[in-house]
């Protein structure tokens, strides 16, 4: 999260030495746009800050507080991942374009709606139902495991991920976002 966390002081800091990129929000037809950029970049510093914070510390001992914990993980990366989307449509002028099917983006955000979605019985797009279940004894950053039923081959299995190099890659890409509005404003707004 430290690449992620330092364009977007980067993008702060572009906004409040420039006078064009305040002038612009402060329209009152730009309030819409203006109430979506301030929000995102609240979003982004205190998701950024929370995920660096908990990261550097990892899952609690406790297993009660760790289960409850990797679910805040989770949804802090998509509130993130969704006021990115917010950012990028208030200073570009558009949505960034979707990341690939094989993105850390699109694998965290299809992780957590495996996971935490409907896994009593997901189906929706396939031929029969899956069932996740996440015990409280999950393991670590490195090394999540959680079982998964599925009723098309009748088998139970154990898979396991690796959470902290898909939030790395995931701050990677969501990094060249956040390059990409920092670039626009620079180029709409200069110093």
């Amino acid at each position: 999260m430290n690449r992620l966390q330092t364009v977007r002081n980067d993008i702060h800091n572009q906004f409040h030495s420039s006078l064009a990129g305040p002038q612009y929000f402060y329209k009152p037809e730009n309030a819409n746009a203006y109430a979506a950029y301030y929000t995102a970049m609240y979003l982004i510093q205190d998701t950024s800050e929370a995920l660096y914070a908990h990261m550097a510390r990892g899952f609690s001992s406790d297993a009660m507080f760790a289960y409850i914990e990797f679910w805040g993980v989770m949804q802090a990366i998509e509130i993130q991942q969704d006021a990115i989307n917010e950012l990028h449509t208030a200073v570009v002028g558009c949505a960034p374009p979707p990341p690939a099917k094989a993105s850390a983006w699109n694998r965290l955000r299809d992780k957590r709606h495996l996971l935490a979605g409907h896994p009593a019985k997901r189906k929706f797009g396939l031929q029969a139902p899956q069932r996740t279940f996440m015990g409280r004894s999950f393991g670590t950053y490195a090394s999540i495991k959680y079982e998964m039923y599925d009723a098309q081959s009748s088998k139970r299995t154990h898979p396991t991920f690796n959470l902290r190099q898909m939030i790395d890659e995931y701050d990677a890409e969501a990094t060249q976002l956040l390059d990409d509005v920092l670039d626009t404003m620079k180029s709409r707004w200069p110093l």
